[in-house]
């Protein structure tokens, strides 16, 4: 009687010292989704009476009211005297019992039994099983840069922030960016990441996130944005590359006299956010753009200085990086602005030469040099001298007939009616939108020569100097007005 009163006081004694699993935490203690047993320390005394006797591990969902018998009784072994006894309850026999439920809490207690059938029950355990399963979630991810023209986009020296927040409180995750680990700063169920670009591969920024709530269930990786967000580096500055100077002079693309267009050409090696173009000091937009290549104009005025134009391009591609400034063409062209005239003079001297014949035949005494009736020719008239003479004269010919072809068709005229007589007049008449009897005026030289070229160079929106030159030089600038670009700029006449 005394040994079993002496055995139930000690059992009296007897609590739950540890309860412990898989991913318990030291401030509160969980089963979670990952967990696979319950593992349960007992107290044994050293009490020979207790070798053969069993513990059983009981569990209360409602707070310490009702506790259920959790597996099955274990038997208590020599080797358990005096020490802690470790119980492992499987998970399906934790997680089948009644009032098991997410978000409940678990408390535990033991029986103990001797080998004489005596039993003692334990106090309640202080650890307090938290049941929490649940997967958490990243409910929001989002990369942005600092890069001032493009968030979207950094370059060195720009702040990347990787802003997380959770649908639980989570441990501080596990980001990776470009493969390289970063800390991460926050609480509870926000985070994020901070870093700034010194250098590395140009491309897409990745990353992933691996996390985990307070109970350790660990959520699945991210590696992507919720908002669709991202971020390119471009640590890479944009070069030019075929850049060429040039003008429109008439005589010479080196060379420019004021009223001349001047253009700068260039190959971007990608697309440029801002470019800065000067050409002899000005400030010039931009004319053109094909995908990289991008032109840029400067009419000369009396304003621009005279001599070897300068120019400077600064550009910058869409995230900041600055190219190195460009101040000569990549093939060495150059433009020579001159505005100055030739210095007055006065032809000193006006004089006539003639040229000798290099043989003349024999005149026999007491006869006439020449026929009746038959004039001789100048010595220039002769020989190669009109074969030449004639060819340039028909060449010339059909240099304006071609010409004037042109011209009627681009006044919307068929072309060939230029070879009829009179009809070519009529023509001409309704194209320069006077009345049929002008074409009398037409047939008188030279007024009517200079009144078509007046009318024709108005016609095609040339000016009076250009008219001038069609009336002196007709067989100059005649082809050009017909085989230049230069258009109507009056409505033409309907063709007939």
């Amino acid at each position: 009687m005394l040994i079993g009163n002496s055995f139930m006081k000690r059992l009296t004694t007897v609590t739950l010292i540890l309860l412990s699993f898989l991913g318990a935490q030291e401030s509160m203690i969980y089963w979670n989704s990952l967990s696979t047993s319950v593992k349960v320390d007992v107290p044994i005394a050293e009490d020979e009476t207790l070798k053969g006797g069993r513990v059983q591990i009981r569990v209360s969902f409602d707070g310490g009211d009702n506790f259920k018998d959790l597996g099955q009784p274990s038997p208590i072994e020599g080797g358990d005297m005096n020490d802690l006894k470790e119980i492992l309850i499987p998970r399906q026999d934790f997680v089948s019992l009644d009032g098991y439920s997410e978000g409940g809490t678990a408390q535990f207690i033991a029986e103990i039994w001797d080998r004489a059938g005596n039993s003692a029950v334990g106090t309640v355990s202080d650890s307090v099983l938290t049941i929490d399963e649940t997967i958490p979630v990243l409910n929001e991810v989002t990369v942005t840069s600092t890069n001032v023209q493009n968030n979207s986009l950094a370059k060195p020296d720009d702040m990347l922030t990787l802003t997380i927040t959770a649908s639980e409180g989570i441990d501080m995750p596990v980001v990776e960016i470009n493969g390289d680990e970063f800390p991460t700063t926050g609480e509870g169920n926000s985070w994020k990441v901070e870093n700034v670009f010194e250098d590395g591969d140009d491309g897409l920024v990745t990353f992933s996130i691996d996390f985990k709530d307070y109970a350790q269930n660990p959520g699945a990786v991210v590696t992507a944005t919720t908002d669709e967000s991202k971020v390119a580096y471009d640590g890479t500055a944009p070069e030019l590359d075929n850049i060429r100077l040039y003008s429109k002079n008439s005589y010479d693309q080196t060379l420019a006299v004021k009223g001349d267009s001047i253009f700068l050409d260039f190959m971007a090696s990608e697309t440029l956010f801002t470019i800065n173009v000067t050409l002899n000091g000005n400030e010039i937009s931009q004319l053109t753009k094909t995908e990289l290549q991008y032109r840029y104009l400067h009419v000369l005025t009396e304003k621009d200085a005279e001599g070897s134009i300068p120019f400077t391009i600064d550009y910058n591609d869409l995230a900041g990086n600055s190219g190195e400034q460009v101040l000569e063409t990549s093939d060495g062209s150059e433009v020579l602005f001159d505005m100055t005239p030739p210095a007055t003079f006065k032809v000193e001297s006006v004089g006539s030469s003639t040229k000798k014949s290099k043989s003349a035949a024999p005149v026999e005494a007491g006869k006439p040099s020449s026929s009746k009736g038959q004039t001789a020719l100048p010595a220039f008239l002769t020989g190669t001298t009109l074969i030449i003479a004639a060819a340039v004269t028909g060449v010339l010919f059909l240099l304006m007939v071609l010409s004037w072809w042109k011209i009627f068709t681009k006044a919307n005229q068929a072309g060939w009616k230029v070879l009829v007589p009179f009809l070519n007049l009529i023509v001409l008449t309704k194209i320069l939108n006077k009345p049929i009897w002008w074409m009398v005026i037409y047939l008188i030289l030279p007024v009517g020569h200079i009144l078509v070229s007046l009318q024709l160079a108005k016609f095609f929106g040339k000016k009076i100097i250009f008219a001038v030159g069609m009336i002196l030089l007709p067989f100059v600038f005649y082809p050009l007005l017909a085989f230049s670009k230069a258009q109507i700029a009056e409505p033409a006449a309907a063709p007939e």
